[in-house]
């Protein structure tokens, strides 16, 4: 972990340095110096032989290990999340409304996905963010054994209402509730779905954010109407549609180079709208690079985030701050206007900061 600029004032190095540079501005152009010194680590370059994609593939981890995944909820995680008698019911406007255990699910024909997640509150560069292989049944499947009744079929106000066992509840569209896409999740990353993750049941559903993805899931019913779920009724979105969102990865921090050029590693995500292409810009003034479009790869499936990679080159000495954008599938090019999370998630473009330093000279 970096060292952060308040506890570097809070120490008595903070005080010793002050001491010896006087003026306030000066005081504060050598902190910030101090402070990339500590912060800073070499950056990683592709292995003899090693294609550019597998480098970023190997500085960014294409699935995020579960020990790693962010976990949001609104208390501590239920208990009883192993018990193989974990009921769900699925019922309100149905023909045929019916329970049925957790473990009973396993025996229904399975579908995986390798999708990212996202919370709404995650500030613009911010690491709520995962991609993971999911393993669950359609909740169509259960849908259509329970027969929504045709008036809910007919109107597109309907939706599928979803309550947990911690007292969260929200809601998605009837129609986004029958997509194959949307699961009911039983596993990730290949083994059985953990406790904070959700455990026995929580839901996928492509294009919105997490607090859409309910964990711990008791009940599904099919309702009329708007419903406020726990984070609408505290001023988020109910739309909840994915901002396309792109980031660095390696490096994240400001970073001294010792070299005229380095690569950098990130990954965009678009939701299921994919992305099209990414692009960095660098530098200052009538030096600064104009925006040229990354390496790409293909992501590992369709709901992923895409990682890329880009090559900068550092001329000569001096400071390079780099931004990135990404467009996603349908053309749109990532909003450049900063906004805050609430309600609707955040926008804006990420930066990052970079010292060339002992280059060779011309």
């Amino acid at each position: 972990m970096g060292i952060s600029r308040r506890s570097l004032i809070g120490g008595g190095a903070s005080t010793a340095a002050l001491a010896l540079i006087g003026p306030a501005g000066r005081a504060e152009a050598m902190l910030g110096r101090i402070f990339d010194w500590l912060n800073s680590r070499p950056v990683e370059s592709p292995l003899p032989g090693e294609s550019i994609l597998d480098f970023s593939a190997r500085v960014l981890p294409e699935i995020t290990p579960t020990g790693k995944f962010y976990v949001q909820s609104i208390g501590r995680t239920p208990a009883g999340g192993a018990r193989v008698d974990w009921k769900i019911s699925v019922g309100g406007s149905v023909n045929s409304p019916f329970e049925l255990i957790a473990s009973d699910l396993t025996a229904l024909p399975q579908r995986e996905a390798w999708a990212a997640i996202t919370c709404i509150g995650n500030p613009v560069g911010g690491g709520q963010i995962g991609n993971a292989l999911w393993r669950g049944v359609p909740l169509r499947a259960l849908l259509e054994r329970a027969s929504p009744r045709e008036s809910a079929l007919r109107s597109p106000a309907w939706r599928a209402v979803f309550r947990a066992a911690d007292g969260y509840h929200d809601s998605i569209p009837l129609e986004a509730a029958l997509d194959e896409r949307t699961l009911l999740c039983h596993r990730m990353n290949g083994a059985p779905l953990p406790p904070d993750h959700g455990a026995p049941l929580r839901l996928l559903t492509p294009s919105v954010y997490g607090l859409k993805n309910v964990k711990w899931i008791r009940s599904t019913e099919v309702a009329a109407g708007g419903h406020a779920g726990y984070w609408q009724g505290r001023g988020w979105s109910d739309a909840a549609r994915v901002e396309t969102l792109s980031r660095f990865e390696a490096p994240r921090r400001r970073v001294t180079v010792g070299a005229p050029s380095a690569w950098l590693v990130g990954s965009a995500f678009a939701g299921d709208r994919g992305i099209s292409r990414v692009e960095m810009a660098y530098g200052l003034g009538p030096k600064r690079h104009p925006w040229a479009p990354a390496l790409v790869k293909k992501p590992l499936g369709s709901l992923a985030w895409t990682p890329w990679a880009f090559r900068m080159e550092f001329p000569e000495d001096g400071f390079y701050p780099a931004t990135v954008r990404a467009v996603d599938g349908a053309g749109q090019l990532q909003t450049e206007k900063i906004s805050d999370p609430k309600p609707g998630g955040a926008t804006g473009l990420m930066e990052l900061n970079l010292y060339a330093t002992g280059l060779p000279t011309m």
